[in-house]
């Protein structure tokens, strides 16, 4: 008795397994020819076309329509790129709310001045009666 049983992948190990397709030959491939090399690495051809897409919403693989037909690239810089894009933005994020926090601290130390000395005043109306005495 053989057992043919086979390794079931994730939808993560699949997007893997289709991205390798895309970068080790790093070539422009129909969606025929996709198919047939991601069902050769062991992705379930029924959901090749499905990963495919979110690689492509996730913006890892590029498609161009030409003429009738999907043409599909993803090279691997292309993911190194998306994530220092990502980091410089975040970069430039930081900058800008580290410039409003400070904004904000001149503005709150602004309002305890003017507070301090509006308290103030008042202390020393307050003694100036106490002083003075009853009228």
């Amino acid at each position: 008795m053989s057992s043919n049983k086979t390794k079931r992948m994730s939808a993560d190990e699949k997007r893997q397994a289709i991205l390798h397709v895309y970068h080790k030959n790093k070539e422009v491939y129909t969606e025929k020819e996709i198919v047939a090399l991601a069902a050769k690495a062991g992705v379930n051809q029924n959901t090749i076309l499905d990963i495919n897409q979110t690689l492509i919403d996730d913006g890892l693989v590029d498609r161009e329509k030409i003429g009738g037909s999907n043409y599909y690239w993803s090279f691997p810089a292309k993911k190194d790129r998306l994530l220092q894009l990502d980091y410089d933005k975040t970069l430039t994020d930081i900058d800008r709310l580290k410039s409003l926090i400070h904004d904000a601290e001149i503005r709150l130390a602004n309002a305890k001045r003017g507070r301090e000395s509006e308290d103030t005043e008042e202390n020393n109306r307050a003694q100036l009666k106490w002083h003075a005495g009853p009228n």
